[in-house]
């Protein structure tokens, strides 16, 4: 077995002491830790972190605070990280780092952006990967999964088309012999995947923000749980207790999910492509009978399963983009365009209810469905 030497982060907190026995504790040994105050920074930490994780608020930091000149006082987290990412660029060193906040004041940054800004969006807009607020239970969980990511990438990115493909498909652990290998590429490829802005030697880090930023929170060719249970017209509770089995249905759902880098960050993921193409063969291509679906699923999970009344189902989110339990239909759900979601992602759809009790969602509704609400209304 080859070993994987354990990726290396670098926290920078103005209140170091307390935050270093609580991560000791959260992480074990499945990471190498240095948290220091943002006065002790030295080039040496930069250049050995996978990642950099930066708190919003540094309040506790007498030495900026004395300096006469405000371009000398980095106010926040946000201006810190922009300063030391600028550190790291110019290095000479052959090595790769991502930066993200660590904070439990992300509202702060979020007062100055759109009402609807969850960790991706905050990233995003102040040019970092990720946003951890330290409010988050699985956060630690997260902050290993990005700094091992960033240890997986090349550290000079393969020159040429064909060379570049093949490292994105080795980074999203994907098959060129499955049967759904094609359709899976292709979706991958209308996602935008940014195989020829690496060819021309961009910073292999695009590819982590785009995954992280672009395709992980949205349905694309990669579907979270909720999307599956709506393709395959069970409750959300049904898939969860089916994956925990040991059924054929199980097995064959774990050979559809994804199992490339950052695997596991918000929760697992499978290729939609796989999940169309394996529904087909179940249902003999009548796909759209919900009941010969139904019937096919119960037999190979063993089980009884709660079936969706909705036909077809739509995943509703909520006013965070967060998606529901419970499902909807084009009938009772409204398709919305919520600031910085991908055009190449599924549509995002909400209730109509929901829309109608928070004016500020009309906004989002997209306009030739607008008179539903209002008809709803009157």
């Amino acid at each position: 077995m080859i070993k994987v030497e354990r990726p290396s982060i670098l926290v920078v907190d103005d209140e170091p002491d307390t935050l270093r026995d609580e991560m000791a504790l959260r992480m074990g040994d499945r990471a190498t830790r240095n948290v220091v105050h943002p006065h002790d920074v030295k080039m040496s930490h930069l250049e050995h972190a996978d990642l950099v994780l930066v708190d919003y608020r540094l309040e506790k930091w007498e030495e900026r605070d004395k300096q006469p000149a405000i371009s000398l006082r980095p106010a926040t987290g946000t201006a810190l990280s922009a300063l030391l990412r600028e550190h790291v660029d110019r290095s000479e060193r052959d090595r790769l780092t991502a930066f993200a906040l660590h904070s439990g004041h992300l509202e702060d940054i979020q007062g100055r952006l759109p009402a609807v800004a969850v960790q991706h969006v905050i990233a995003r807009l102040n040019n970092l990967e990720w946003a951890f607020p330290k409010t988050e239970p699985r956060r630690y969980v997260q902050m290993i999964s990005l700094a091992n990511a960033v240890r997986q990438l090349p550290r000079r990115w393969p020159v040429g088309l064909d060379s570049s493909e093949a490292e994105v498909r080795r980074l999203l652990g994907m098959d060129e012999n499955d049967p759904s290998f094609d359709r899976c590429w292709r979706d991958v490829l209308e996602c935008r995947a940014p195989v020829i802005e690496l060819t021309e030697g961009a910073h292999g880090i695009l590819f982590v923000r785009w995954l992280l930023q672009q395709v992980i929170p949205h349905p694309c060719f990669l579907w979270g749980e909720h999307w599956v249970a709506a393709r395959l017209r069970i409750s959300v509770n049904s898939l969860r207790t089916v994956v925990d089995s040991d059924s054929k249905l199980a097995e064959d759902l774990r050979s559809m999910r994804y199992s490339g880098i950052l695997v596991g960050f918000t929760g697992c993921r499978w290729w939609r492509g796989a999940l169309e193409d394996y529904i087909w063969e179940l249902t003999q291509g009548s796909a759209g009978q919900g009941v010969r679906l139904l019937d096919v699923l119960v037999q190979r999970a063993g089980m009884e399963v709660e079936p969706i009344d909705a036909n077809p189902a739509v995943v509703c989110v909520d006013s965070e983009l967060r998606p529901l339990d419970r499902f909807g239909s084009p009938e009772t759900a409204v398709p919305v365009r919520p600031d910085h979601w991908p055009a190449f992602a599924d549509s995002a759809w909400m209730d109509i209810e929901d829309v109608k009790a928070n004016p500020e969602l009309k906004t989002m509704v997209e306009p030739l469905e607008r008179y539903r609400v209002a008809q709803e209304e009157g």
